[in-house]
C-alpha cells in the first residue's frame, strides 16, 4: 500500500517530498507536483534558499523557479550548490528573462542552459546532447539559449566563471552526501557565519564546523567519514573542529 501511495498518478514515478518551502511533493521523473505533505518534525527545515518562493514573488517569478526545480530534479542535481546558484541568477534576472519573448516561451530549454554553465563553472562538465536526452529537449534550441545567455550575462558583467567557492557551498556539497540532519547542517552554517572574519581554507573550514555541529547534536559521524567526503585528511578534521571550538567559547557573549 505504501509504495502505491508514493507513485506518480501520472507517469507512476517516484515521490520525492518535502520539497518545497510547503513541503510539495514532487515526481522524481516527470516532475509533477503531486499535493503538500507537511513536514512534522522539520518546523525549521528549510533554509532560506534563493528557490524557496515566498508571497512578495510574482507569478512569472515562480513559474521560473517551478521550472527550475523540476528541471533539476529531472537531471537528478542535489540542491546546493547548483539549483540555488541557478536561482540566484533567475532572481537577478528576472525582469530581462520575462521581457524576453526567446527565454519565456521556452523556459525549460533557458533552465536547462542556465543549469549547463553552472555546471561547468563548478568543473561538473555536462554536455548539452545529455543534458537534453535526459529533459526530451531540443539540443540546438538549448544551444542557442546558452549563447545568448552568455551575451546577457556578460553585458551586466555577470558572465559566470570560475571563483574560489566559500565554506558554505563546501559545507552543502559534500555535508549533504554525508547526512540528511538539517539541525546538524543549519548549526554547521551558523557557525561558519560566526568565524568568518577567522580565516582559513573553506574547504577545512567547512569540514570542522560539520564536525563541530555532529558533535553539539551528538550525531554519530565520525572525523574520518567527513575527512573522506571532504577530501581532506581526518586530522584536518579534528583541528578545524578544535579551533572553532575555541574559537567560540573565547568570544564574549553580548551584553543586552
Amino acid at each position: 500500500m505504501e509504495g502505491k501511495r508514493l507513485k506518480c498518478p501520472e507517469c507512476s514515478g517516484p515521490i520525492v517530498f518535502p520539497e518545497g518551502i510547503s513541503g510539495e511533493k514532487v515526481c522524481g521523473n516527470c516532475g509533477l507536483v503531486n499535493g503538500i505533505t507537511y513536514a512534522h518534525n522539520f518546523s525549521q527545515w528549510t533554509p532560506k534558499w534563493p528557490s524557496n518562493w515566498n508571497k512578495q514573488d510574482s507569478k512569472t517569478l515562480r513559474e521560473w523557479l517551478t521550472a527550475l526545480r523540476l528541471v533539476s530534479c529531472q537531471l537528478n542535481l542535489p540542491n546546493f550548490p547548483y539549483r540555488e546558484e541557478a536561482a540566484r541568477l533567475l532572481r537577478k534576472k528576472n525582469g530581462d528573462l520575462s521581457q524576453s519573448h526567446r527565454f519565456s516561451k521556452n523556459k525549460r530549454e533557458t533552465v536547462a542552459a542556465l543549469l549547463q554553465l553552472i555546471l561547468n563553472e563548478y568543473g561538473k562538465e555536462r554536455s548539452t546532447e545529455r543534458i537534453c536526452k535526459q529533459l526530451g529537449l531540443d539540443s540546438k534550441l538549448v544551444m542557442k539559449q546558452i549563447w545568448i545567455l552568455k551575451e546577457n550575462l556578460r553585458a551586466e558583467k555577470k558572465l559566470l566563471k570560475t571563483r574560489r567557492r566559500s565554506s558554505k557551498e563546501y559545507l552543502y556539497e559534500y555535508g549533504g552526501r554525508i547526512t540528511n540532519n538539517n539541525e546538524v547542517l543549519l548549526k554547521a552554517e551558523e557557525t561558519l557565519r560566526k568565524v568568518k572574519r577567522k580565516g582559513g581554507n573553506p574547504i577545512s573550514l567547512a569540514a570542522g564546523a560539520l564536525y563541530y555541529a555532529c558533535k553539539k547534536h551528538r550525531v554519530r559521524i565520525t572525523k574520518k567519514i567527513i575527512g573522506k567526503t571532504f577530501a581532506v585528511s581526518d586530522r584536518t578534521v579534528d583541528t578545524n573542529e578544535r579551533k572553532i571550538r575555541r574559537f567560540l567559547t573565547s568570544v564574549p557573549p553580548l551584553k543586552l
